[in-house]
């Protein structure tokens, strides 16, 4: 690797970033002056790649910076916009300057630079772009998020993923090399999850097939209580090897009912009118039981997870994003998409089953409104049907695991208002990011 760059070269390097902050897609609110600058040459020459840690008006920022001689091509991959940036002048002369990961040439040295491994330029696509991320699929072989997005020291998602594995977690694609730098975590190479579908599509399918046949959710072509179930049990798992990875402690109720009354009054305040909240509230703080606490995914739904050849698996545990844009995406996934979890986090994992079963909830909903709007099909009743039957299947599935009770509270009563309460959370929650 190249030291750092000269002084002349820095400046050049802060106009690029700054470029970039304005340009980047879902980074309106990242602007102002760039206050520190740390690259490093990953590649040299050209094609090269200049990597860049920088501090945006108060934002970490993270920029793979392609570089290429003038005249020679770029190739942009598809779906994505234009990366050119500026021009960049270091000792090998003037360099036309990119967002690397967006185009192929420079993607495939990079994945190369992190991993050892060669991939053709041309088996390189983009499958995910967010706010805070993209990943690329290289050969369907490899899949490489790289953060542009940063927090001092272990990103939460990444090290959730890494301490699942750690413990045997057989339900997450498995780390193939961490990229790292300076105290920051700058991407994570996966293996590929070939085949299958996410259960969001799933679910929704699902429901249209419920709605198509008009009778009983169980006879319906598209039936989703065996996968809600089979979801419940991966879940269960994956919150026990969560414990065994990062530890456990105990909380009382009546404190962790507090703490989630004060979020719902700060966050959407109208909800504190709902009828069923007084009493959920009540009976929470006055009870004289705790509840475990470990780390959990913090924004567990639908669109969080997958269906493979293998099973279920947790395919984003990168919790804080919101999707710019993913291949196959249809108007009405950032129903789900919109994230309001606070991200890898110690909670109840309660909290968690809370965030899953209001994901039925809402693809059945969104579902019905979309195929009738105004309401003359009077599809609600199959809507709630379609709910009640899966988010039993889900929490059998998910109670069924031997050791999982042992993260409940003595009080069965207790665990059934939990989850009400975290429900209602998730829905402030939600309420507060569409205002925001």
């Amino acid at each position: 690797m190249n030291p750092s760059s000269a002084p002349d070269e820095k400046l050049d390097l802060e106009s690029l970033v700054t470029s970039y902050a304005a340009r980047r897609p879902g980074w309106a609110g990242v602007e102002g002056r760039v206050t520190s600058v740390d690259d490093e040459v990953i590649v040299d020459g050209r094609p090269g790649i200049r990597d860049v840690v920088a501090e945006v008006g108060g934002t970490k920022v993270h920029l793979a910076l392609g570089l290429k001689a003038p005249g020679e091509e770029t190739r942009v991959l598809a779906g994505v916009e234009e990366p050119v940036l500026g021009v960049y002048d270091d000792p090998l002369g003037v360099a036309v300057a990119f967002d690397a990961i967006r185009d192929a040439d420079t993607a495939a040295l990079l994945l190369e630079a992190v991993t050892g491994r060669t991939i053709d330029p041309q088996r390189v696509r983009q499958i995910r772009f967010d706010t805070s991320s993209a990943t690329l699929a290289f050969d369907d072989r490899l899949d490489f998020t790289i953060f542009d997005r940063l927090v001092d020291g272990a990103h939460p998602g990444l090290e959730l993923l890494v301490g699942l594995d750690s413990v045997g977690f057989n339900h997450v694609s498995p780390p193939v090399a961490v990229w790292r730098r300076a105290g920051h975590d700058l991407g994570v190479v996966q293996e590929h999850l070939s085949g299958g579908s996410s259960g969001w599509a799933m679910a929704r399918t699902s429901v249209r097939d419920l709605y198509d046949a008009r009778g009983r959710a169980e006879d319906a072509g598209g039936d989703f209580a065996s996968e809600a179930r089979r979801l419940g049990t991966m879940t269960a798992r994956m919150h026990l090897a969560l414990v065994e990875a990062f530890g456990r402690r105990d909380q009382p109720i009546a404190q962790i009912a507090q703490s989630v009354r004060s979020h719902i009054s700060d966050t959407a305040p109208e909800l504190m009118d709902r009828a069923d909240l007084p009493a959920l509230l009540a009976s929470l703080s006055s009870s004289e039981d705790s509840c475990a606490i470990t780390r959990t995914h913090g924004d567990f739904h639908l669109g969080r997870v997958w269906r493979a050849e293998q099973g279920w698996m947790v395919v984003e545990l990168t919790a804080g994003e919101h999707p710019v844009n993913r291949p196959g995406a249809v108007p009405g996934d950032t129903d789900l998409d919109a994230v309001v979890g606070p991200g890898p986090s110690e909670r109840s994992p309660l909290a968690d089953v809370a965030d899953m079963l209001w994901s039925f909830g809402t693809v059945a909903s969104v579902a019905a409104a979309r195929r009738d709007p105004a309401g003359k099909e009077d599809l609600g009743p199959l809507a709630d049907e379609w709910e009640r039957r899966n988010r039993v299947a889900f929490f059998a599935g998910y109670e069924s695991v031997p050791g999982i009770t042992g993260l409940f509270p003595p009080d069965h009563d207790d665990v059934s208002r939990l989850l009400a309460l975290f429900e209602i959370d998730r829905t402030a929650g939600r309420r507060a990011r569409r205002r925001n």
